[in-house]
């Protein structure tokens, strides 16, 4: 991981470089607690619309040849009744390989579930045409309802909750995750790490 000083002395996170991402180019940094949030709630969205669970994690993390203690922090963020463990990860800065180890799940998982996910957004879009609201189709109310109560159990033990709505922030990851399960998957999400 490399680290750098902005004028405030804040740290920043230098994305990683490697043949199947894009190449950043110098002086692209992102705040390391940015890059660690929005690959959680990635993960978390991702979690809660195809129910992955932590034997899912380590048998792609294990496919993937992701190192174990990689493996353990997508565990930390996707199991049960971990909030407290959970809560000591989130706080942590993501090192470049792992950062690179949660890319690759997310993106490997998106691809494996892309149906489901294609799915999704056009019910989603169906629903915006028809000025609906998505909580009328099964699918989509389930999947809002898992991701508020996973999204509040990610911010659980902060006195306040960022300003994200969370049912905004649900649809706009279910788009995101449409294009992480696309060709070139890897390279939209790391692009999205830059914003």
């Amino acid at each position: 991981m490399v680290i750098s000083a902005t004028p405030s002395n804040a740290k920043v996170f230098v994305l990683p470089q490697r043949q199947d991402y894009i190449q950043p180019s110098v002086g692209q940094t992102v705040p390391l607690d940015r890059i660690r949030t929005k690959l959680d709630m990635t993960l978390l969205a991702l979690k809660v619309l195809i129910a992955i669970n932590t034997e899912s994690i380590v048998q792609v993390a294990s496919k993937l040849n992701i190192a174990p203690k990689i493996a353990d922090e997508l565990v930390l963020i996707v199991g049960e009744d971990k909030a407290e463990k959970r809560t000591v990860s989130q706080n942590q800065p993501l090192k470049e390989e792992e950062a690179q180890g949660f890319i690759l799940v997310i993106c490997h998982l998106a691809k494996q579930n892309q149906p489901l996910i294609r799915r999704a957004v056009a019910l989603m879009e169906q629903m915006g045409a028809q000025n609906s609201k998505p909580e009328s189709i099964t699918l989509l109310r389930e999947y809002l309802s898992n991701f508020k109560k996973a999204y509040q159990d990610y911010y659980w033990n902060r006195k306040n909750l960022p300003p994200d709505n969370p049912e905004t922030l649900a649809l706009k990851l279910l788009v995101d995750l449409l294009f992480y399960s696309a060709p070139q998957g890897c390279n939209r999400l790391l692009a999205s790490l830059k914003s």
